[in-house]
């Protein structure tokens, strides 16, 4: 797993909504039809998401801090 793009507390913005969300961390996926696959917990508004780590890249972006 990539921990470098998804450094802890990075603020990522969702491509459709233009909304900022928080990652969390990486996780390891366990349901078994999922075993094993590498998820994004993410965080916005006191609420928690997870998204495959794949379809997370395609959606969000990383804000960068000038």
């Amino acid at each position: 797993m990539d921990f470098d793009v998804f450094e802890k507390n990075s603020i990522w913005i969702n491509k459709k909504n233009k909304e900022e969300y928080k990652v969390i961390s990486l996780a390891i996926d366990a349901t078994n039809s999922r075993d094993g696959l590498s998820v994004v917990l993410y965080l916005k508004n006191n609420k928690y998401f997870v998204r495959d780590r794949a379809e997370f890249l395609e959606k969000f972006y990383r804000k960068h801090n000038l």
